[in-house]
């Protein structure tokens, strides 16, 4: 018999399958646990149903959205890596690449028109909550970093490889979404 964690973990590794990709064990189950952990502190029942943005259309999604940035910042490393004799951590990246939004997962929440900003959105800067449970969980301050760096709204820029990999990545798939929703791209947008 499963309990409840071994349910949602398996839910997790199902929408988000590049978990497996990370090949150190410790790192790839603490990933898994922090989308639980967001996804329990969350209203949302079904994980797959979290917009990537409450600006876009409810069919963008951020596991949708995440897959995208973890399997472009995976290809990110394998190109620039060798062309450029750099020592990139693959395992790292795809981390930094999945976790980068979970904090979504908090910060928005069902409305009758749709999706909105949750109490915790509206209080918190992108990223806190998820630079949160990775600390809790005993991952690296570079780690963090990352997800902390991902965002504009960031007061610091990327300071590893890896953390300028998803700001890149996560530009990227953002870019292509908000042109195909007519909206404004992220490179144009000035601070």
């Amino acid at each position: 018999m499963t309990n409840n964690a071994d349910v949602g973990i398996e839910r997790i590794r199902e929408l988000l399958p590049e978990i497996s990709r990370i090949e150190e064990a410790k790192l790839s189950d603490a990933v898994a646990r922090i989308w639980l952990r967001a996804w329990r502190s969350s209203a949302w029942e079904e994980l797959a149903s979290v917009p990537k943005s409450v600006d876009l259309p409810a069919k963008r999604t951020l596991v949708t959205h995440t897959s995208a940035v973890a399997r472009i910042a995976g290809h990110m490393v394998d190109v620039l890596a060798p062309a450029h004799g750099l020592t990139i951590s693959k395992d790292r990246t795809l981390a930094i690449a999945l976790l980068h939004d979970v904090s979504k997962v908090a910060e928005f929440e069902q409305s009758p028109s749709g999706a909105r900003a949750s109490r915790a959105g509206r209080l918190y800067q992108h990223g806190f909550l998820g630079a949160h449970w990775m600390e809790d969980e005993g991952l690296d301050e570079e780690l963090v970093h990352g997800v902390l760096a991902h965002t504009p709204v960031s007061a610091v820029v990327p300071q590893t490889h890896e953390a300028v990999i998803v700001h890149y990545a996560d530009f990227a798939d953002s870019d292509v979404q908000l042109l195909d929703a007519g909206q404004r791209l992220f490179c144009k947008r000035r601070a």
